[in-house]
């Protein structure tokens, strides 16, 4: 009886060890897994230029002033300090209102309203840009598409969260070619797709991810008219538009200038119809300086009319819109339940306060003239060009299209850790590592058999 027991017992314990070593090995992250690393690596000359956050001249991670004050004022507010409770599963109704009304009113002062004033607009507050790209995914994948074009190069992560929420079919649009924005190869992509898939469009309408500014990793944006052409394809095409907007205020310094792609979407009167909406994914993480508290929104716009053009929104919004906010609802609440507070306290502060939402105006602002000093720099003492192209190359990176083998050479026998694609983040750089920085940067350009 007792050999059988043991006999029984192996024969569990075997299966549950052999089910639990099927379990492959992910590769690191491509932008964290690098940080890690960098981390222990023991040499004085070490640079870290990998993941997008904001340092000051002193190579330090720094508190805007409007967002230091906001916490003062949390602090001494006895409800806002002490309340730990839950939020609502959609976040709270004070960030809803001011993300909304700094979103579609100040951003879009032209046609933001209409989308307000018709109910036409569901949201949720996210955990950052990527619990926004997340719900989106999930979202579309349950009731829309689950095919989607990503632009070549992107975010890293973007293809993984569409892969881990349902999408199926992952494509690759050419954004970048030659240093330049691939306007052409990038719109003939999208139409030949069209036409050769139109039966199948019809039922599985393909989602498209949009950088709205300050795209990562090339920093290069397409021009308004560029922007206009695009967006008519998308639009022609009946495509879903995902704008990831990150770094709304890194491409000008003007926050509200930089929302344009949103606004131009938004154009009831050249885009009357998005027939399966247009979901907008922004984060508070870049602009705001709130990395660790993980700040967002997501906001899907629905259409003005139905496919069958009967559609009147004044009558049957009501009943759509409880349908997708029930839907956005059941999707946190499975995926991380509510978003986290304290955060949020702070975007409610800064937006409700005038005087302080001036202050972070000008926090973005310095922040840029300072990433703009850093490619000037740079420039000084690398000649290269496209650093200080300010009509094109914006936002916290620079791309030096360095081949994977280049990069690797630059982390392993010079110790600058750049992302595997060759993207910089600026804002590592400063007065006491830019002379090394560039010499071997400039060394490393050179090994020309090695590109």
């Amino acid at each position: 009886m007792l050999r059988t027991r043991l006999s029984n017992w192996g024969l569990w314990r075997s299966y549950y060890t052999s089910s639990l070593s099927r379990v492959p090995r992910a590769p690191p992250d491509k932008v964290l897994g690098l940080s890690e690393h960098f981390k222990k690596v023991k040499n004085v000359n070490k640079i870290d230029l990998t993941v997008g956050i904001y340092k000051d001249g002193w190579g330090k991670v720094t508190t805007f002033p409007s967002v230091a004050k906001a916490q003062k004022l949390i602090e001494s507010h006895l409800e806002l300090n002490k309340n730990l409770s839950y939020l609502p599963i959609t976040g709270s109704k004070e960030f809803q209102e001011n993300v909304m009304n700094f979103l579609f009113k100040e951003s879009c002062p032209q046609f933001g309203p209409f989308y307000l004033a018709h109910d036409r607009i569901s949201f949720v507050q996210t955990l950052s840009g990527t619990g926004a790209l997340a719900v989106a995914a999930k979202f579309l994948a349950l009731f829309i598409s689950r095919d989607i074009w990503i632009p070549d190069p992107s975010w890293a992560n973007h293809k993984n969260i569409f892969q881990n929420n349902g999408f199926e079919n992952i494509h690759r649009y050419s954004y970048y070619k030659d240093g330049q924005i691939d306007i052409d190869g990038w719109i003939k992509q999208l139409k030949t797709f069209a036409y050769n898939n139109r039966v199948e469009n019809n039922r599985n309408p393909p989602c498209i991810i949009l950088h709205a500014c300050c795209h990562n990793p090339t920093g290069l944006d397409p021009t308004k008219e560029q922007w206009k052409e695009i967006i008519d394809t998308i639009y022609e095409l009946k495509m879903v538009p995902i704008i990831d907007m990150a770094y709304q205020g890194l491409e000008s310094g003007n926050l509200l200038k930089d929302a344009y792609l949103l606004r131009l979407c938004l154009n009831v009167d050249r885009y009357p119809n998005w027939s399966n909406g247009v979901f907008l994914c922004q984060s508070f993480a870049k602009n705001m300086g709130l990395y660790g508290e993980r700040v967002g929104s997501l906001s899907v716009i629905t259409p003005a009319t139905a496919n069958n053009g009967n559609f009147n929104p004044l009558q049957q919004k009501s009943s759509l819109q409880q349908n997708i906010d029930s839907q956005l609802k059941k999707i946190v609440r499975g995926m991380y339940s509510s978003p986290p507070g304290y955060g949020s306290r702070v975007v409610n502060v800064v937006l409700s306060d005038f005087k302080l939402k001036q202050q972070w105006f000008k926090d973005v602002d310095f922040m840029v003239q300072r990433l703009h000093h850093v490619r000037k720099e740079m420039f000084d003492r690398l000649g290269w060009p496209d650093l200080i192209n300010f009509a094109q190359q914006h936002g916290m990176f620079y791309y030096t299209r360095f081949s994977p083998k280049q990069v690797e050479i630059l982390r392993n026998n010079f110790f600058v850790y750049l992302t595997g694609d060759g993207r910089l983040s600026l804002s590592g750089v400063n007065d006491s590592n830019v002379d090394y920085l560039c010499q071997s940067l400039e060394t490393v350009s050179k090994m020309d058999e090695l590109a």
